[in-house]
């Protein structure tokens, strides 16, 4: 798990963080409360669960208003489907 911000790079933070870590982006969750955050995700090939704060919408492929919210295999469950559909090469 990576959590933080970088300032002054220029690629997204979660693909400098999954980098850092070793892991394909395809086994990669970022969890997002903003828009942005979430296509920034979606671009480097990762799943994303959007946490509803100010936004009406999020382009998540899990959307919660707390992540009390999720199930215990949430995490796994996206990611599982995540390479079953093929996108997760």
């Amino acid at each position: 798990m990576s959590v933080g911000y970088v300032f002054g790079e220029a690629a997204p933070v979660p693909v400098i963080a999954a980098a850092k870590l070793g892991v394909p982006p395809a086994r990669c969750i970022v969890v997002e409360d903003a828009p942005a955050g979430v296509e920034a995700a979606h671009r480097a090939g990762m799943r994303a669960i959007g946490v509803r704060s100010s936004h009406a919408t999020l382009p998540a492929d899990r959307v919660v208003h707390t992540l009390d919210e999720l199930p215990d295999d949430a995490f796994d469950r996206l990611l599982h489907d995540h390479m079953l559909s093929g996108e997760g090469d």
